[in-house]
């Protein structure tokens, strides 16, 4: 799998100021397909709840949700996570930068 950057025309990478949680791209498929939430949570394992405070990212992609959402939607687990640990690393990054 290629590992993509933005650089600059310095050859140093660009960083955007702009991310999105995981669970907007879930909510984003979701609604695409047309699946309803209650089922799709209950397919995952998940409480309807849960499944709620991770598409408003208040919750996290972790692996084992990555590896269910991956065999229910056909988008690989490494995806999720590395939208995931973008949208962390991201988070980090503008808190470093605010407080510096």
């Amino acid at each position: 799998m290629p590992d993509y950057k933005v650089l600059n025309s310095r050859s140093k990478e660009i960083f955007t100021d702009v991310s999105l949680h995981p669970g907007e791209v879930l909510a984003d498929e979701l609604e695409a397909r047309e699946i309803k939430k209650s089922f799709f949570a209950a397919q995952l394992g998940l409480s309807p709840s849960h499944l709620s405070e991770l598409l408003h990212g208040k919750r996290h992609i972790n692996a084992a949700t990555a590896i269910k959402l991956d065999q229910l939607l056909s988008i690989p687990a490494e995806y999720w996570m590395r939208v995931q640990v973008y949208y962390d690393l991201f988070i980090e990054r503008n808190k470093e930068s605010k407080a510096a």
